[in-house]
């Protein structure tokens, strides 16, 4: 046997040829698609840290903390609103839509400096406070904080970052109890900030934990972020940024501000005395002494003064009552009892220096000057159902709504009792009874010292009753057919009747009937004061067959022999 040689071997197939140019085909395809999925994005910047989906992490707007739109709560209520934070909240005092008493913070600020860095200064007064100390000084009716651009270096973790911001809102929490606390959405990063994708990524990741956050923990967030972003890429309107000072520009400044009074959070005022707010400079004031007031004699008489809020009560003593104010001076020493009466749709809180009693018995030592604070309680509660009646097992879903001095109020809180018998908490209460009669279902709550409710009554009747019939609709005269009553929801026997034959009646669920004469008749099932009719057809009796033999042509019949011969 010989062995061929190289040159001798045989050529490829056509079949073999054409295979092998389509597995080249693949192989080609197979390295453009990876140059386009892998190389490409990279150098173009079109994929990986360059892509931003502006909906891959959507903030949760059906959250209690997220403040909805609201009217125009005017410029006062920004007036009285202390900003804090870094450069974005700097900026809304640079572009001079807020003054430097509104503002507290510094460029840079991070949310765990805030609590330790000393950057805010007042006139008169050497030292360097913290925001929270520059917080319990400022006295603020509300404190909008604008932080967290400055900690998207990817160091913290998002549950990291809303424990140090949770952190950050109880130091001003408890500098100064009597402010309210809103926690605002980062700002959006413009399209062509470096690495634009992967900061706004993380800053949507960050607002879903501030959120949640404040949700969990009973705070308000402004959701910022929806009045400064672009509605198609995601990022930030180029024109609401100044890129120079990496804050607001001044048309974004008053974006945010007019978001702020449409999206209000605006409680009662419940601040002491804020007659000693310092004011503010942008640095230390210096030690300048101050000099002392040359000591006068004691007086022998102390000037009382004793005020009510405007509106929400009265004042009661020194032989006075139904009076708004009370002036007097008093004897050194001498004792003078006041009472504070609240005004109808309102409770007595405490008086501006703090005492908790409405009546309370001053020995005058010093002059005095209070003024007696209400809390509103007209509460007020709204069913959006009525007297209602329903069928056993059927439910019945009640929800509540509630408003305080005509302002929506927090309904999670409302008490549903059925008969006098407590069942749970919350904005709604689904009722299911499971046997009949008359119930009161009742909604209450109580706020600031006052309890209302409203009821219902709910009348819970026995299921209906249904019937049907299974039976033939056509016999023969003189047969009998079984009929049965399927019944739902019964009360005693079912009754049986037919108008056609009114000597004929039975009871139960299965019964026989039957008919001599041909017609039509019309069976009824009864039970509880329901029917059926059940028309049967009763057709001629059938007849027995007969066998009749053929007759022959002649007349004459002869035997028939099938097989065999005839004898």
């Amino acid at each position: 046997m010989s062995r061929k040689t190289s040159g001798s071997r045989a050529s490829f197939s056509p079949t073999q040829r054409k295979a092998c140019a389509v597995l080249a085909v693949c192989v080609l395809a197979v390295i453009l698609t990876f140059i386009a999925s892998w190389v490409l994005p990279g150098k173009l910047s079109l994929g990986g840290s360059g892509r931003y989906d502006p909906q891959a992490y959507p903030l949760d707007t059906s959250l209690g903390s997220v403040l909805a739109k609201t009217s125009d709560a005017g410029t006062d209520y920004v007036s009285s609103t202390l900003f804090v934070g870094d450069q974005f909240a700097k900026s809304l005092y640079d572009d001079k839509v807020i003054t430097l008493d509104q503002f507290a913070g510094k460029d840079g600020l991070t949310v765990s400096s805030l609590l330790n860095d000393a950057c805010v200064y007042f006139a008169g007064d050497s030292s360097a406070y913290t925001v929270p100390q520059a917080v319990s000084k400022m006295k603020p009716r509300r404190v909008v904080m604008l932080l967290g651009s400055n900690d998207l270096d990817g160091s913290l973790s998002y549950d990291n970052f809303a424990r140090n911001y949770k952190q950050a809102v109880i130091a001003i929490t408890g500098a100064y109890q009597y402010c309210d606390v809103i926690v605002c959405a980062i700002p959006p990063v413009a399209k062509n900030a470096s690495d634009a994708a992967k900061t706004q990524l993380m800053i949507d990741q960050f607002n879903q934990e501030l959120a949640k956050m404040c949700n969990d923990e009973g705070y308000k967030y402004l959701n910022l972020a929806e009045a400064l972003k672009d509605s198609n890429s995601g990022y930030a309107e180029a024109a609401y940024l100044n890129n120079k000072q990496n804050g607001f520009s001044t048309s974004g400044a008053n974006v945010v501000l007019n978001y702020l009074r449409n999206h209000a959070y605006d409680t009662a005022d419940t601040r002491p005395n804020t007659d000693d707010i310092p004011q503010r400079t942008e640095q230390a004031g210096g030690s300048a002494a101050a000099t002392e007031p040359t000591p006068s004699a004691t007086p022998t008489t102390f000037k009382l003064q004793y005020l009510v809020e405007e509106g929400k009560g009265t004042l009661q003593g020194n032989d006075q009552s139904g009076v708004t104010s009370i002036e007097m001076d008093a004897a050194e020493k001498q004792t003078v009892t006041i009472t504070a009466v609240a005004a109808d749709g309102y409770t007595f809180y405490k008086w501006s220096d703090g005492l908790t009693t409405a009546t309370r018995v001053d020995s005058a030592t010093k002059d005095i000057s209070v003024t007696a604070m209400f809390n509103d309680a007209r509460v007020q509660i709204n069913l959006d159902q009525g007297e209602s009646t329903i069928k056993q097992g059927e439910s019945l879903t009640i929800n509540a709504s509630v408003t305080l001095g005509g302002k929506s109020y927090d309904n999670s809180g409302v008490q549903w009792s059925v008969n006098d018998d407590l069942m749970q908490n919350g904005a709604s209460y689904t009722f299911t009874p499971n046997a009949t009669g008359d119930y009161r279902i009742k909604a209450g709550l109580k706020v600031n010292g006052t309890y209302t409710s409203q009821e219902l009554m709910v009348h819970v009747q026995a299921p209906a009753t249904t019937v049907s019939i299974t039976g033939v609709s056509s016999m023969p005269a003189g047969s009998t057919t079984t009929l049965q009553a399927n019944v739902s929801n019964p009360s005693g026997d079912t009754t049986w009747t037919c108008a056609q034959k009114p000597q004929w009646s039975a009871t139960g669920d299965n019964v026989q009937f039957s008919a001599d004469t041909v017609g039509s008749y019309t069976v009824r099932a009864a039970n509880n004061g329901q029917y059926a009719e059940l028309v049967i057809n009763v057709t001629e009796p059938l007849s027995d067959p007969t066998v009749t033999p053929e007759p022959s042509d002649s007349g004459d019949q002869f035997p028939f022999f099938p097989f065999g011969d005839e004898d």
